[in-house]
Order: C-alpha cells, then sequence, then structure tokens
C-alpha cells in the first residue's frame, strides 16, 4: 500500500493553459500495462478443482468462455439457428404439457421436478462461476398440481404456455408486461418472476431466448458503438450515458477502443464520474453501472464486453456487505440464476475498490461508520460462500474478514473530498497501484 495514502492526493493530472487534459504518464502507463497483461484465455490460466470432473465441466474449461458469442455470423447463419433453437424450444414445451395432461388423464396428480435453486450444494462453484448442476446430479423439488404447491404450479404452467405462444409467434414480451396480462393470476411480480426461473430452469434455456426480455437499468458510457442485427447503432458518448438495450443477443457487433471497463456500483458516482471528465481523465475506458444490485442486461452486456473485446474489468464499490455481495455476483453469478452463470458471470472481473485499507487510510474517522448486526449477518454469509474457498476466492474472504474485524464500513465517496478528487486522484493512484482483487 505504499502508493495509497494521504500523499498520494498530491497526484493530479496536469490541466494544460488551453484547458485540454493531459494524462498522468504513470497513469497511462498503468492502464497499458492492465490491457496488454490482461490474461489470453490459455488453459494454463485456469485453476483445476481437487476433484473428479464430468463431461460438462471439462467442456467448460476447454470453451474457457461458455456460450461466448461470434458476433460476426451471417445473416443465414443467425436465422438458421434461431429456428434449431425455437424448434428445440417447442419441442420440450409440448413433451412437458403432454406429460402433465397424460397425468391427468391417468388419475394422478401431475407434478414437475426442478433442480433446487435455494442450494449452495446445488452449485459448482470451483469452475470460477456458480454453476448449476446438471439434474442427474442436483437435489430436485417437486412441484405438485395440488396442495402447497398448487399456485407454483399453476403459475410455471401459465409460463410455459405463454412461452410457447412468444417462440411460436416469434414474440417478445417483458416480465412486467407478462405480469398485467394476468395480473389476477398472480399475488405479485415476485410471483411471475419465481415461475420464468422455473421455467428456465425447466427447459435449460436462458429468458432471452423464451421471449421475455428483462427491462433494463443499467447505464453505459465510453469510446463503444453497439451494432445491432437489424442495423441500428447505438453510440456510447452521449452525455449522461446511454441505457443498456434490452436485447443483447441480438447485438452483432461491438466497436471499442476502450483498453479496459470500469464497473460502478452506483448511479450517483457513474454520474459524478462522467460530470469530472472520467472518459477522458481515465480513457481509454468504458464505464458501466447496473444501479445498485445489477439487472441480467448489465450483468450480460458485460460478459459480452469483456469476452468480445478481450479487455480487462475493474469493480469500484463501496466498502460494505452489500457492495461487496454486488461484485460477486458480477463476478461469479447469483444462486438464483445459477442456470444463467455461463451467460451473466463474469470471471475476470477484478475488484479495484472499496479495500478496508482504503478506508483505514483515506476516509476520515467522521466517514467510517460502524458495522450493524445486520451488516455482520450479511459478511457472515458472505464468508461460507463456497466459491471463497477456493485459491482466487481466498484473498477476496481475507478482505471480508478484515471488515468483520475492524467493524467498519463506508461508501466510495467518503474515500476522496469531492468527485474530482476521486476521478483525479483515489482511482489513477489504485490503477497505477495494481492491487487488484480476484
Amino acid at each position: 500500500m505504499d502508493l495509497m495514502n494521504r500523499d498520494l492526493l498530491k497526484l493530479r493530472i496536469d490541466l494544460s493553459s488551453n484547458n485540454s487534459i493531459i494524462q498522468n504518464p504513470q497513469l497511462k502507463a498503468a492502464i497499458d500495462k492492465l490491457f496488454y497483461n490482461n490474461t489470453s484465455g490459455n488453459l494454463g490460466d485456469v485453476v483445476l478443482p481437487e476433484r473428479k470432473l464430468d463431461f460438462t465441466e471439462v467442456n467448460l474449461i476447454l470453451k474457457k468462455t461458455p456460450d461466448t458469442k461470434v458476433l460476426d455470423k451471417t445473416p443465414d447463419m443467425v436465422l438458421k439457428e434461431t429456428r434449431e433453437k425455437r424448434k428445440h424450444i417447442i419441442n420440450k414445451i409440448e413433451d412437458i404439457l403432454d406429460g402433465i395432461n397424460t397425468s391427468a388423464d391417468d388419475g394422478e396428480a401431475p407434478k414437475l421436478i426442478i433442480r433446487n435453486q435455494k442450494l449452495w450444494s446445488n452449485c459448482i462453484y470451483d469452475m470460477d462461476r456458480v454453476t448449476l448442476k446438471n439434474i442427474s446430479n442436483a437435489k430436485t423439488s417437486i412441484v405438485r398440481s395440488n396442495g402447497e404447491e398448487k399456485s407454483r404450479f399453476n403459475t410455471i404452467v401459465f409460463v410455459l404456455s405463454k412461452v410457447h405462444e412468444l417462440v411460436v409467434k416469434n414474440m417478445t414480451v417483458t416480465r412486467r408486461e407478462l405480469y398485467y396480462q394476468k395480473i389476477q393470476r398472480f399475488r405479485n411480480q415476485v410471483e411471475l418472476d419465481v415461475a420464468v426461473r422455473d421455467v428456465c430452469c425447466l427447459l435449460e434455456t436462458p429468458p432471452w431466448e423464451l421471449g421475455i426480455v428483462a427491462t433494463a437499468k443499467g447505464l453505459i458510457a465510453g469510446p463503444l458503438q453497439i451494432v445491432n442485427r437489424d442495423g441500428s447503432i447505438i453510440d456510447c458518448m452521449t452525455p449522461g450515458g446511454t441505457i443498456i438495450p434490452q436485447d443483447i443477443n441480438g447485438v452483432k457487433q461491438l466497436k471499442s477502443s476502450a483498453k479496459y471497463i470500469l464497473v460502478v456500483e452506483k448511479d450517483a458516482i457513474f454520474q459524478k464520474l462522467l460530470d469530472e471528465g472520467a472518459l477522458v481523465r481515465l480513457s481509454p475506458v468504458i464505464i458501466i453501472t447496473g444501479k445498485g444490485y445489477p439487472d441480467v442486461c448489465t450483468r450480460q452486456l458485460l460478459c459480452l464486453l469483456v469476452s468480445e473485446l478481450k479487455i480487462p474489468a475493474l469493480a469500484l464499490v463501496d466498502a460494505d456487505p452489500h457492495g461487496y455481495e454486488i461484485f460477486l455476483t458480477y463476478k461469479y453469478g447469483s444462486l438464483a440464476q445459477s442456470h444463467l452463470s455461463s451467460s451473466l458471470a463474469c470471471p475476470k472481473l477484478l475488484l479495484l475498490g472499496a479495500r478496508i485499507q482504503d478506508v483505514l487510510t483515506l476516509a476520515p474517522t467522521s466517514n467510517r461508520l460502524p458495522l450493524n448486526t445486520r451488516d455482520k449477518r450479511k459478511l457472515n454469509a458472505l464468508i461460507k460462500r463456497p466459491y471463497l474457498h477456493t485459491v482466487i476466492g481466498f484473498k477476496i474472504k481475507e478482505e471480508l474478514m478484515s471488515m468483520l474485524d475492524f467493524e467498519i464500513k463506508a461508501e466510495i465517496e467518503s474515500l476522496a473530498s469531492s468527485a474530482s478528487a476521486l476521478c483525479d486522484s483515489y482511482l489513477p493512484s489504485k490503477i497505477i497501484q495494481s492491487d487488484y482483487l480476484g
């Protein structure tokens, strides 16, 4: 932590007499080093678990980034693949619904068998992301058409029927729109969201391929152009950032001169960085935020950017349990979305800050907040997550334990006296220091 001290606050990006920004040479060199040292994707970079691997896991290692998209496919190739996927989905749904009808005709109570997505033991967690086990190896839940599970069963059947219609007609609908189509059927939006997750798990298919798209809330800014398959182009150099597209699956090409990505936890910090000229001062960089706990579209786009542009990604989150949970969700994936981790988890994401040592060094005592009971409970739960019991995860676990030991937390804003200082001092120093976690 030689660089991370109060003397470092003297570090500034020089301004010339004509107010054009001259980037600090140390920062420029550090960004170049970060870019050129980015992992090439060789198998030597993979930390293998100390156990026997099944066929699926071996394939994940060989592919390195599962389900990585080839963006330069011809229209005919895309159309053919889309038709084959749709046909497979339709057949699978019809088989499930036929099985339900057959059971009912035979006088049996229909049931559905779904992998339990509430158990960490149901996940493979030492393959650099949280991945739901194959149904033959996973613990399952039985959702019956009678008793306590009747409502859940009926909601799943409704979603299956709706997905069948969407895929046949090649249409899309948001979860919110789907909720309002049959609002009298559901107690709340969460009930429908759980059913959509169950259907995705049953069909082993992401929601965007079922015609159910998420409402994007994240923002992105930087030297990036997103070319969609319909020919439209999204320029991300707009003031205040650009709303992340809803259909990430429809991206045809990514054009960017950026050398790294900065993932910011909060919209407030995102906007402050843009206002202070971070796209120039920290250039060449793409800045992205999920506005708190990230939505599916934000996570999906981040994974696509890292895999296609071959550039590193750094995370800037609050030094508190909530901030670190957000970082872990971006990096390893979530338990609830473990069946989609190949498209949503970004294992190469590194933690830039805020670290607990940053808080102890830079944050005034008045800005260091004590951990409450809920914070400690959250930290203990995070520390127990299986993927932190690995070689890479252990360093993150140590950071969480330090936060628990010191019993303090702090927001990003407390580490710099102003947004300008954050952009000119804290972030450049962290990048120059190159002390990343993950």
